[in-house]
Order: structure tokens, then sequence, then C-alpha cells
């Protein structure tokens, strides 16, 4: 076994073509057959694997590929769990490691037993905290979005743990990934991956995780307030948002759309109630003022259209309580009132939404909006204005009625 790995370790390896077959068929052998007798060499062999796999050479082989399935499925959990955690522990990889690392991970955990888990649950809840990490470790060097494809790669692995976790089992994991993230001044990356983690499980668990999220609603609501840059008074706050000056706006713009993106998720899923009077009063302004946020941007339309309006939607949506509908759609129209044309533009689009999602239920809503569209229809700006008479049309045609009387009484 030592001078297998010495020759597979070797630079001659990648460029000696029947060599590097050899001795990957010999690999895969050995881990189908005698995987209980390889403790002491799978670090090496995983590590050097991973380098392979990102190799430009070697980076479409499908036999390693093959190989690197055979380690996750007959290396035995108590034996490959630890190694990996030794490997990330250490930071004995590259990041370009980690996908083919969590592919390995989450593909052993496919076929993990309950006893399995609980068995390791303490490990693998160590490992996955280690690997929240590293957004805070390559801050300085990576650009937000760049690290998002990487980190990516560990919510895709941290989710199917989650799938085959109990509500029992999960509910105390996810409490801890919560207070790693929000409690004792950690460094404000933590957060952002923390609501970039609660997007994706939004998404996976759909209504399900409705049972987890009630303890977030308050700390997301403030956090919205506190990165509105909108908002000049000083508001006070023991979770303060201090990101690293490189990349300061990009990371607060991450953290906001985790924070919608989970929100509308809840929102959209829920179907026992979650979005309660309380709840909807908590997150209605927080939520509504970020249509003045980030209004220097040079994207904030598609901003707005891609993050915000969708939250706005599905959260008026939530609840079926016709007073708390006038509230949320007068603020929304509040907002037509702007000095900023693209605020007011944004605002038109987000009411155009809002009409399609509720369909005949706007009608309701339809006459306290008509002072207002009536106003844009004079707009000095002229894509307002023309957006305005769009929209109408478009109200016109969800409601299936005319909208000139409302304008001629």
């Amino acid at each position: 076994m030592p001078h297998v790995l010495q020759t597979y370790q070797s630079d001659n390896v990648i460029k000696n073509e029947l060599l590097l077959t050899s001795v990957i068929a010999c690999l895969s052998k050995l881990v189908r057959t005698l995987c209980n007798y390889l403790t002491p060499y799978l670090p090496d062999i995983i590590k050097r694997t991973c380098t392979l796999l990102t190799h430009p050479s070697s980076i479409n082989d499908q036999r390693l590929r093959t190989m690197w399935s055979h380690i996750a499925l007959h290396v035995p959990h108590r034996l490959l769990f630890p190694i990996l955690y030794d490997v990330i522990d250490k930071n004995e990889f590259q990041l370009n490691d980690l996908e083919s690392l969590m592919t390995l991970l989450k593909q052993s955990l496919s076929i993990a037993t309950l006893d399995d888990l609980s068995n390791n649950y303490s490990l693998l809840k160590q490992l996955f905290l280690k690997l929240f990490t590293l957004r805070t470790i390559h801050t300085k060097k990576m650009q937000p979005n760049k690290m998002n494809i990487y980190e990516d790669y560990i919510f895709d692995c941290f989710s199917e743990l989650v799938m085959r976790l109990s509500e029992e089992t999960f509910r105390p994991l996810f409490y801890t990934i919560y207070e790693w993230a929000i409690y004792n001044e950690p460094p404000s990356e933590y957060t952002l991956t923390f609501y970039r983690l609660t997007f994706i499980l939004s998404k996976k668990l759909k209504g399900l995780f409705t049972l987890f999220a009630g303890h977030i609603i308050q700390h997301s609501s403030n956090i919205l307030n506190q990165l509105n840059s909108s908002k000049t008074d000083e508001i006070s706050n023991e979770f303060k948002i201090n990101f690293r000056k490189k990349y300061v706006e990009e990371n607060k713009t991450e953290l906001i759309n985790g924070i919608l993106g989970t929100i509308s998720n809840l929102c959209l899923f829920d179907s026992v109630g979650f979005i309660n009077d309380e709840r909807f009063q908590l997150l209605m302004m927080p939520i509504v003022d970020q249509l003045e946020n980030f209004t220097s941007n040079d994207d904030y339309s598609q901003w707005i259209q891609q993050n915000v309006s969708p939250c706005i939607v599905n959260l008026t949506s939530a609840t079926k309580e016709e007073p708390l509908w006038r509230q949320i759609h007068y603020q929304i129209l509040l907002k037509t009132r702007s000095n900023l044309s693209k605020v007011r533009l944004a605002t038109l689009n987000v009411l155009q939404e809002l009409s399609r999602k509720l369909g005949m239920n706007y009608q309701s809503l339809l006459p306290e909006a008509i002072p207002f569209m009536a106003e844009l229809m004079e707009d000095p700006n002229d894509e307002v204005e023309k957006t305005c008479h769009r929209i109408i049309i478009d109200m016109e045609s969800t409601l299936g009625e005319s909208l000139q009387d409302y304008f001629n009484n």
C-alpha cells in the first residue's frame, strides 16, 4: 500500500495515462474490498484525489469520479467522517477542493442510517460549523459573489444531512448554528452565512421550515432596518453588523437578499398560519422600506424585481386578513410619492405583482389606490407615467372590469 500511494502522489502519474489508470483501478479495488483496513492511508488518498479532480488534465476523468463514489459508498461512516473532519479542521484542502469534498460527504450521508448519524452527530456538527467560517477566512481576498459558489457546495451537502434528521434532532442543531451566527459579537460574515443557509433550507424544507424559524423573525426585522441606507436615524441595535471595509456594500446586499429570500419562502410555503398578526407587523415596514434602499446602485430596479417585490407580495398573500392587506397596501402606495422617480417606478411594478397575486381580492383595495394612480398618470417623469397607464390596463385585465369609473368619481 505505501508503494501504491507513493506512485499515486507522484507528479509522473498525471503524465502517464496507463500508470494513472492502473493506480486508480488498484485503489478502487482496495476501497471496495478492504476499506476497513485502509484507515491509515485514506486521508492521503482523499487529499490526492481532490487534487487530481481539480487538475486540468483529469478534471473530467470518470475513473476518478467512480473511485470517489466507491470511497463514499464503501468506507464505513465511523472511519470516513472523522477523516473528513480532520482534513477540514486542519485546513488540509484548497477552496477548489471543496466541491469534491462536499460531493463525497453528501454521497456518504445519503446512505447513512439513523444510528450512523446519531453516533457521529457531534462530529458532523463541528465539521459544518468549521466549514461555515470559510467566508470569514477568505473575506479579504475573494468577492462575496464568488464565495457564494463555494458556500453553496457546503449548503447542498448540509441540506442532505438535514433531510435525514428528525425534527427533534435538527431543532437543537439549527439553534446552535443560530447562536453561533448571532450572539457574542461574531464576525458579521457569520450572520451573512447563516441567512444564506436559511434561504437554502427554506427552499428545501418548504412548509416544514416554519417549525424552526420563529425566533429569527425579530432578528431579521432588526437587520433589515439597520442595513437600510434610507434610514438616517440612529437605530438602537444589540446586533451590530459591521462588515470589513473591503466589499462592505456587496456583503450588505448579500445579507439582505438572504433575509428577504428566507422570509419570502416562509410566507410562500406557509400553510399553518406562521405569519400571524404579530409577525406580520414586525416584518411589514422593514420589508416595504427596502423600496428606498440601495437607490444609488445601478442595478436597483433589477434588485427590487428579484428580491424585494417577491417578498412583499408573498408576505401580503400569506395572511387572509383584509385589515392587514390594507395596512401594507397603503404603506406601498406611500412610496409612490417618493422624490426619486426610480422608487416610484419600482413601487408601481410591486403594485402590479401584488394585484396579480391577489387577483379578484385586490378589488377591495382598489379604491385606496386610485388617488395615487391618478397622481402618477400625470407624473413629470415620462417612464413613470407610461408605466402607470400600462399597469392600469393590466389591473383591468386581472379584475375583469374597466377602472375608468373609479377615476371619474
